[in-house]
């Protein structure tokens, strides 16, 4: 099972990447500019999603209800 972490939450909004996501590609979770990230690459959350619907800056508690429902929704419950 794969688990997103408040840390990959973390990465992701301190991004300075283009458009960055946050995509699971072969089991792996890793931040990447949407323009890079691999044709197999599962993209989980994006930053401008996150930004949408939490702001420019995300608490620690934040980060980790982020991270428990994007795990949540990867395991399919």
């Amino acid at each position: 099972m794969t688990t997103v972490t408040a840390d990959d939450i973390r990465v992701l909004a301190k991004s300075n990447d283009p458009d960055p996501v946050l995509v699971l590609i072969d089991g792996d979770l890793r931040v990447e500019p949407s323009n890079m990230a691999d044709i197999a690459a599962h993209v989980v959350y994006s930053k401008t999603q996150l930004v949408a619907e939490f702001g420019e800056d995300i608490t620690d508690v934040e980060a980790e209800v982020i991270a428990n429902g994007l795990t949540a929704q990867l395991s399919g419950a």
